[in-house]
């Protein structure tokens, strides 16, 4: 058994490690509740700009062309892994990995010419580890992504696209969908299939007249409609990193804690072994003059 001092220094060592975590705990979850915030916020704007897609495209016809539909044989690809800068966050990194290479490895396996772009330290890195070398790297985007930075990565990959020079672009990132469920996922963001309106029952059902027309206003929410999806996967990416980083701190936390209430038994019995040789010790000698 160890000494009382030994178990004494470890379990001080284990208490600050305590205290660490928890701080990581309070911190994530104060991130949480502001990425949280903003995540949910944009939702309602992405769905009704959706949905106005759909009766734009139903009121422009078959017969609108824009180069964002523009459906041709794809020979190239784009692949945006997004994950994060730092780690400390249970298996985050690892499943956004783990569905970047998934795509990639579908992609592949139609014949396509892919090139990944890797948004987020981590994520470049293992992609690296796993033999797959992205052929860009972001780390400027932290956990508070801003639409001015993404944008600047979405406005690049529209603008290949009608050039000619990609042929679909997909994005790998790490779904949020409620506080207790997140999923890594896969989802392509080029070319755009105009939602059907045909179904919608929320609401009543009403005939718009557009001005100026339909195609007019069509081709200029198309781009955004394609910004804002990228813009919503980095904040589900945010928002779902927090939560696990939240959850991982917490676990690590209860489990310093448990170290800290066996290392304490330990030291009692470790005590108590001492203190009774003492005694033996004591009455031995005593003993021993009489």
């Amino acid at each position: 058994m160890a000494s009382p001092r030994a178990i004494l220094k470890r379990t001080q060592s284990v208490k600050n490690i305590a205290k660490i975590t928890k701080t990581m705990q309070m911190i994530a979850t104060a991130k949480f509740k502001r990425a949280h915030d903003r995540a949910v916020a944009a939702r309602p704007y992405t769905d009704k700009l959706t949905r106005l897609i759909g009766k734009l495209a139903e009121a422009a016809g078959a017969d609108f062309a824009h180069p964002l539909l523009d459906k041709r044989e794809p020979k190239k690809a784009i692949l945006i892994a997004i994950s994060s800068n730092r780690g400390l966050c249970g298996g985050f990194n690892t499943n956004a990995t783990k569905a970047a290479l998934a795509a990639h490895a579908g992609l592949k396996d139609r014949g396509l010419d892919v090139e990944v772009i890797a948004c987020g330290k981590r994520v470049g890195n293992m992609l690296r580890f796993k033999g797959l070398t992205p052929d860009t790297i972001h780390t400027h985007i932290e956990d508070k992504p801003t639409f001015v930075e993404v944008d600047v990565i979405a406005s690049e990959l529209l603008d290949r696209y009608a050039s000619g020079d990609v042929d679909e672009v997909h994005v790998a990132y790490t779904k949020f969908i409620t506080a207790a469920r997140q999923s890594a996922v896969a989802e392509q963001v080029l070319p755009l299939e105009p939602p059907s309106d045909e179904g919608a029952t929320e609401g009543p059902q009403q005939n718009f007249i557009f001005h100026p027309s339909a195609e007019q206003i069509l081709s200029d929410l198309l781009p955004r409609s394609v910004r804002l999806h990228v813009f919503q996967a980095f904040l589900d990416s945010a928002v779902s990193e927090q939560t696990a980083r939240m959850v991982a701190m917490k676990s690590a936390t209860d489990n310093a804690n448990e170290m800290i209430r066996d290392l304490t038994m330990l030291y009692n019995r470790s005590r108590q072994t001492q203190i009774t040789t003492e005694l033996s010790e004591i009455i031995g000698g005593a003993a021993a003059l009489e």
